[in-house]
């Protein structure tokens, strides 16, 4: 027997092994699980489960963008180093978690009596956040409706989308990517 033939002989014979020890071993098709916002069911619930976010957690994502959009529907301020306040605008929505978004958080937190105020997004800020939405309509929009203006996502088959500036069409939400 050849080492080529010996090598393919203990290759298969290690591979039958471990299907026979009930060790699965994945197809190279099989999808990886989806990480971002997720929305299935009743509107009115799907932000109460979602991760936190902030200067440390997905601080460059989509779920980050998705974020944004609600300060800016909300016309959240935020402070810079003198502590003059500026409007959180729609062209600071890029999904980058910066002290801009951070400070913006923190308003809006403290403007809706939100008890964790540390401009880190939490459960409490995404359980009172997802109060005002409505939807799914057609198309999947789904409407968040803000003090300032509505603001709309896209929900398609369970996942959250979202638009950043400058990316062209609806991004899901994830919370490991960007654009």
């Amino acid at each position: 027997m050849s080492m080529r033939t010996r090598a393919v002989a203990l290759t298969t014979a290690a591979l039958l092994g471990a299907g026979a020890t009930g060790i699965a071993l994945a197809p190279a098709a099989d999808a990886a699980a989806y990480h971002g916002i997720d929305g299935s069911g009743a509107v009115g619930n799907d932000w109460q489960d979602e991760e936190n976010l902030g200067v440390d957690d997905y601080t460059a994502s989509n779920a980050t963008a998705l974020w944004q959009t609600v300060l800016y529907a909300d016309g959240a301020k935020w402070q810079d180093d003198d502590g003059d306040e500026h409007n959180f605008t729609k062209g600071q929505i890029d999904g980058t978690f910066g002290p801009e978004t951070e400070s913006a958080t923190q308003w809006w937190q403290e403007h809706y009596n939100i008890n964790e105020n540390d401009g880190v997004v939490t459960d409490p800020s995404w359980v009172f956040a997802q109060r005002w939405l409505s939807g799914p309509t057609s198309g999947g929009n789904v409407t968040y409706a803000g003090d300032v203006r509505n603001v709309t996502f896209k929900r398609v088959s369970g996942k959250y989308r979202v638009r950043i500036k400058g990316t062209g069409p609806w991004k899901n939400a994830y919370y490991d990517k960007l654009g």
